[in-house]
């Protein structure tokens, strides 16, 4: 007996099946690999084809905009044709366009504010009480007359009011001009003058200095009316202030007494 053992005995039907196993699963391998490829594939195309569908779009949308922007322009340039043919053939006399000056333009507001504004009110310039010494004890009011004239109120009205305010005498020379007995300051002239305009002038309504001074002849009180408003006010009485006696003022009165 030999001492060798004896060879395995490998059947061919077992090796032909692993031999088909093996195979299959490369198949498999590569099947997997052709596949994966494949999906790539398509995907990549899916894209390119989204991709040209929204080029398309954008195209069109495009495309939509420059027709309607042409024709726009199209109906804006057949406007512009109708409208200069028309001003050819009806021209207007009084269209300058762009020939104006300022001066023009200036006078034609003016007459605008002026036809809309018939009673415009009109600012009065008042010019301050000129005085002058005139000797030693008394003072020359030389724009008396200009100042009543201005206020449109009687001569005689205001002075009455400055010889009751001021408690003192005094006259109005051959020059209208008034001459008051003591030395008196232009402002303290003046601000007598600001309380006769706030009282007998200036409407308490609209502050406008066109008023009339008239007196009621059965009541006897005197009334402001203002012609821009139309409003009417009663005026106070002039009354007369301190007046310090003198000998003469007493020398007066004993002799009336007696």
């Amino acid at each position: 007996m030999s001492s060798e053992e004896p060879e395995p005995v490998v059947n061919e039907d077992e090796a032909d099946l692993a031999a088909m196993l093996d195979l299959s699963k490369k198949k498999k391998k590569k099947d997997k690999k052709k596949s994966s490829k494949k999906d790539k594939s398509d995907k990549s195309d899916k894209k390119k084809s989204s991709s040209n569908d929204d080029d398309d779009a954008a195209g069109s949308g495009d495309d939509a905009g420059d027709d309607d922007n042409n024709y726009l322009a199209q109906q804006r340039r057949r406007l512009a044709e109708e409208n200069d043919a028309f001003e050819e053939a009806h021209p207007d006399e009084y269209d300058r366009k762009a020939e104006y000056t300022y001066t023009d333009l200036l006078d034609r507001v003016v007459n605008i504010l002026t036809s809309n504004n018939p009673e415009e009110k009109k600012r009065r310039t008042m010019p301050p009480p000129k005085l002058q010494k005139l000797g030693t004890k008394k003072t020359l009011w030389v724009n008396f007359q200009e100042i009543c004239t201005i206020m449109q109120r009687p001569p005689e009205h205001v002075f009455q009011f400055f010889m009751a305010e001021l408690g003192t005498d005094g006259s109005v020379d051959g020059n209208q001009r008034l001459v008051i007995k003591g030395k008196y300051v232009p402002k303290y002239i003046e601000s007598l003058l600001k309380k006769y305009i706030v009282e007998y002038v200036t409407c308490q309504m609209c502050r406008s200095p066109n008023t009339e001074l008239t007196k009621d002849s059965s009541t006897r009180l005197q009334f402001c009316s203002c012609s821009d408003c139309g409003s009417s006010r009663s005026v106070a009485p002039i009354r007369s202030g301190y007046h310090a006696t003198s000998r003469a003022d007493r020398r007066a009165a004993r002799n009336a007494m007696g």
